[in-house]
Formats: structure tokens, C-alpha cells, sequence
């Protein structure tokens, strides 16, 4: 842990509060310098000796003061109250460089050189009136209503009697043991419910509650009063936990915390509260008493350190700034001149847009006059000129051959159709020929005979082409291979056709086998259409 980090040392971490009218409050517990123990200081008591500035003074804040402490806040001190033993330090202490184990040569507040920074330091104070004590019933009642937020379950149970044993340090209050007694009592039960209702572990709460009752044993057993043998007597730690030494345990339950601390977290910020509320235990009194409690506080400090940094080495979270550039009015333009502006150009568009309209009004009015003439109206009429009729559209060849064929493509045995360049007049190979047979049927000869007059009339070559379908002929038959039966059966067709055209030289026959089918060969029905005879006709321009 860096050196920034601690909290008890001096770099970086110097309070100063400010004391502008330079008023003097006393310490209850200080006897003066200069002065028997036990003697109050007069009004004309002269100042200390001392070139140190006053930067805060512990009984500003109603924190009394241990009587061996050194004088280095430039404050007279006062007798202390009759004790039997003194007062310890408060939380808010009075740093010591020498005290804390830090060289003399950092505590600038010993130095001369304060004097230039304060020169009325050591100019004759004024001393301070007397305080009244507090009736203990206003510090038991002192305390905020509510709940107290915090991570720690068993701190935020134990804020209650913590903000108790605090108040009681920093204020004097008039000593009442047994009333103080039972209010502590019952703050030490409703810090066990709280915890226990919070979700705390049975062991963890029983440690702190011997915590507490140690802590406020200390410290109230050494506040100044009358009656404090009785709570010596009838001390917390002897109604809860039947021992009257708080010493010694707190800091061997302390000691055995820091020995697993990530499982004691809770706890061991409580016990630094404790620590830093005041309890001292063995160590009051005893010879290096206070660097032995400095270095038990260290340690806690830096075990809870390492288990949970803080986030940044900034006491205050909030001391700087937001980085928030003003704006700058000086550029900017009223809203008036806006205005102004927006107006103007309104009313210029609208004198433009009247301008314009005027114009195009003015050029529809001469259109409108323009279509009622002056002139007398006459009427022509136009001679009579007889309807011609139009030529008759001219079929087509395709129109033409399908013109010729269209009972046979009604009744199914045709199919007329262009394929590219050329017409396709399809013959269902029923009626053509039989299974496996090459000889026309005697039905084909009509149909031939119509086929030849449809396309005797077109010119261009006749092209006869043979399919068949996939089934191998048998081995009886005349035909080796589809390729031959598809060509015997083209050269049938041409033998039907031939004798009916004009010119048999235009007729040509060709056979594909089984290679363009139009239909699939897996079925009955695609094999019949894929045995066919196509003739064909190249088609005529028109």
C-alpha cells in the first residue's frame, strides 16, 4: 500500500480550519503552562510561549485534550476535571510529528516559519468563557432518526451506539452512570437484533458485540464524572460476557480477524471503528501505549485497503470542477434580428409570387378572348366520300396449312406447330404404322392425301423425319437398330407422299432414332409420343 494511501500520515492530507476571529476555546482537561495542576487560568493569564500557528484547536470541537500531550496548537490550556484517570485522545487528535514516529523537520506547524504565513499567532488571545456541560439525556436523545445506510451490515447495525460513544468523546457531558448504563444496555441488544435480522453469521456478531461492549467500557470508564465506579463495576463486558478485562480480548479477537481477513471484512471494519472511536485497552497508560495502538490501526487500515482499494487517492469526490465550456453570448444574434430577417424575405417571395401571377393572368385573358372571335361564324360542311372497304387480311402459311388440316388436328391424329425456321406437321405413329412395323396403314391414305394438297401448295422443301421411342427391336425383327426403323418408316410416308405433289423432287426423308424424343421414355404414354413422323416445310417470308 503506497504512503499516500494512510491515513495517519502527513503527506498530502493537511486540515486546516479556519479561526478568523482568532477566538481561544480552553481545554477542560489541560492545565496551563506556567500554572500549578488543578489552577484555572486567570483573565490575565499570559499567552504561551510558543511560535506555532493555530490551525484547529481539538476543544473547538468540544474534543478534549490528554494533559501530556504537547502544546503545539498555540491554545492556553485549563486544569482538567478531577479523575482518576485522565481523559485519553480523542479521534480528533492533535497530529504530532514526533508522536506518530514522523521527523520533526516535517511538522511545519513547529517551525518558525509559521509565523509568516500567521503573523498574529503569537499575538495575546483573549481567553475563552467557559462552557457549560450537556445534560446527558440531550446526548442520548441526539441522535437522527431512521435507518443508517451502509454496505457493511454490522457497522450499519452498530451506527447507533458508534455515533453514542462518539458524542460522548467530543462533547462534556454531566456524568450519569446508571442512566448511561441501561441506555448503552439496550443499544448493545438492538445492535444484536439488527445484525442478526441483517443476515449476519452468529459468531460474527457475538465478536462484535464484545467489541462494542469493550469499546464502551473504555471509553466511558474514563470519562470525567462521580459515579463511574459504579459503571466500572457494572461494566458491559460483565452483564454480557461475565469478564471485566476488555483489553486484552479485543485485541486477541483482532489479532485472529487479521489472521483470515477476506472472511472478516465486516468485522474488521467495525474493530477500526472502535479503534479510531478511542479504545485503547492495554495499551492506555503503558509506556509506547500510542505507537502500539498507531500500529494495530495501520495494519487494520491497509489489511481492509488490500482486500478493497479505493478508487482514487481524492479525499472529496466531487472537488473539481465540471469541465463546461460557457457559452458565448457576444457572437450570438437576437432573436429579434431572426425575426426580422424571416419577415423580409416573406415578404419579398410574396411580392415575387404576385408578380408572376400577375403576368401569367394577364396571358391566360388573352387566351380566353382570343377563343370568342369577333369574325361571323361559318359553318363548312365536307363533301361525301363513300366507305371503301379494307382488303381482306391475307392468312399466313402457318394460318393456311392449319386451315387445310383442321379437322384431322380436331380429331387428334395431327399437330401443326412452327419449330424455328420451319413448320411441323406431326403424325401420331397410330396411325401410321403398327408395333415395330415399317408398312403405312390403309387409314394414313386420306390423311396423306391432305397433308400433300395442304403443302403442295407452299413453297420450299419437303423434309420427312422418323422417331422412334427406346424399346430395342426384337431380335426377330427386320430392323438391327431404332435408327433403321425410323428411317424405313420416314421413306413409307415418302412413299404416300410422293404421288401427290406436283414436283416429287422437293420431298427428302431422314430417320433419328431414339435421339430427339419430346416426351419421357419411362412411361407408356411418352414412348407413343415419342414414335412419330414429322414433316416438315421451311417457312415462307410474308
Amino acid at each position: 500500500m503506497s504512503g499516500k494511501d494512510d491515513p495517519f500520515g502527513s503527506g498530502g492530507k493537511t486540515v486546516i480550519r479556519p479561526n478568523p476571529a482568532r477566538r481561544v476555546r480552553p481545554d477542560p482537561l489541560r492545565p496551563a503552562q506556567g500554572l500549578p495542576a488543578g489552577t484555572p487560568p486567570g483573565p490575565n493569564a499570559p499567552p504561551p510561549a510558543s511560535n506555532a500557528t493555530v490551525i484547529a484547536s481539538p476543544s473547538s470541537f468540544g474534543v478534549p485534550t490528554p494533559a501530556s500531550s504537547p502544546s503545539v496548537w498555540g491554545v492556553p490550556p485549563r486544569a482538567p476535571y478531577p479523575a482518576p484517570n485522565p481523559m485519553p485522545a480523542s479521534p480528533i487528535r492533535q497530529y504530532d510529528s514526533g508522536r506518530y514516529g514522523l521527523p520533526e523537520s516535517d511538522d511545519w506547524m513547529r517551525s518558525g516559519r509559521a509565523s509568516v504565513f500567521f503573523p498574529d499567532a503569537q499575538a495575546p488571545q483573549a481567553p475563552a468563557e467557559p462552557r457549560e456541560k450537556i445534560p446527558l439525556e440531550v446526548a442520548l436523545n441526539a441522535r437522527d432518526g431512521g435507518e443508517y445506510a451502509a454496505a457493511n451490515p454490522i457497522t450499519a447495525a452498530a451506527a447507533p451506539l458508534l455515533i453514542l460513544l462518539g458524542r460522548l468523546r467530543l462533547l462534556i457531558v454531566d456524568m450519569q452512570a446508571v442512566p448511561l448504563m441501561n441506555h448503552v444496555a439496550q443499544e448493545i441488544r438492538a445492535f444484536e437484533n439488527r445484525a442478526t435480522e441483517a443476515g449476519a453469521a452468529p459468531q460474527d456478531v457475538m465478536v462484535a458485540k464484545y467489541a462494542l461492549c469493550g469499546t464502551a467500557d473504555d471509553i466511558v470508564q474514563n470519562l470525567p464524572g462521580t459515579d463511574r465506579h459504579v459503571w466500572m463495576q457494572y461494566s458491559m463486558l460483565a452483564q454480557f460476557f461475565q469478564v471485566r478485562t476488555s483489553g486484552v480480548g479485543f485485541f486477541e479477537e483482532l489479532k485472529k480477524l487479521l489472521a483470515n481477513p477476506a472472511a472478516h471484512y465486516d468485522l474488521l471494519e467495525l474493530m477500526h471503528a472502535c479503534l479510531s472511536l478511542g479504545f485503547e485497552g492495554q495499551y492506555r497508560g503503558a509506556a509506547g501505549g500510542d505507537v502500539q495502538l498507531q500500529r494495530w490501526r495501520r495494519d487494520v487500515y491497509q489489511t481492509l485497503r488490500h482486500l478493497k482499494p479505493r478508487n482514487d487517492d481524492d479525499i472529496s469526490p466531487r472537488w473539481q470542477g465540471m469541465a463546461k465550456l460557457m457559452r458565448d453570448t457576444g457572437a450570438a444574434i437576437p432573436i429579434w434580428a431572426i425575426a426580422g430577417v424571416c419577415g423580409a424575405g416573406l415578404v419579398g417571395v410574396y411580392l415575387l409570387l404576385r408578380f408572376i401571377i400577375s403576368n401569367d393572368g394577364d396571358a391566360l385573358a388573352a387566351r380566353l378572348v382570343a377563343l370568342n372571335p369577333g369574325d361571323a361564324v361559318t359553318i363548312e360542311r365536307a363533301a361525301f366520300e363513300p366507305f371503301k372497304a379494307p382488303d381482306p387480311i391475307k392468312p399466313t402459311q402457318l394460318e393456311r396449312i392449319r386451315g387445310a388440316l383442321a379437322e384431322d388436328i380436331a380429331a387428334g391424329g395431327l399437330a401443326v406447330e412452327p419449330v424455328g425456321e420451319n413448320i411441323v406437321v406431326q403424325v401420331n405413329n397410330f396411325l401410321l404404322f403398327a408395333s415395330g412395323k415399317a408398312d403405312v396403314r390403309p387409314e394414313f391414305e386420306p390423311i396423306a392425301e391432305r397433308i400433300a394438297s395442304a403443302l403442295d401448295k407452299e413453297p420450299g422443301s419437303i423434309h420427312v423425319i422418323g422417331h422412334t421411342d427406346n424399346v430395342k427391336p426384337k431380335a426377330s425383327s427386320p430392323f438391327k437398330s431404332n435408327f433403321d426403323l425410323s428411317v424405313a418408316r420416314a421413306k413409307a410416308v415418302e412413299n404416300v407422299l410422293a404421288p401427290r405433289l406436283t414436283d416429287a423432287g422437293r420431298i427428302s426423308v431422314e430417320g433419328k432414332g431414339e435421339d430427339e424424343p419430346i416426351a419421357d421414355n419411362k412411361t407408356p404414354e411418352g414412348r407413343a409420343k415419342n414414335r412419330r413422323v414429322e414433316v416438315m416445310i421451311p417457312r415462307a417470308e410474308e
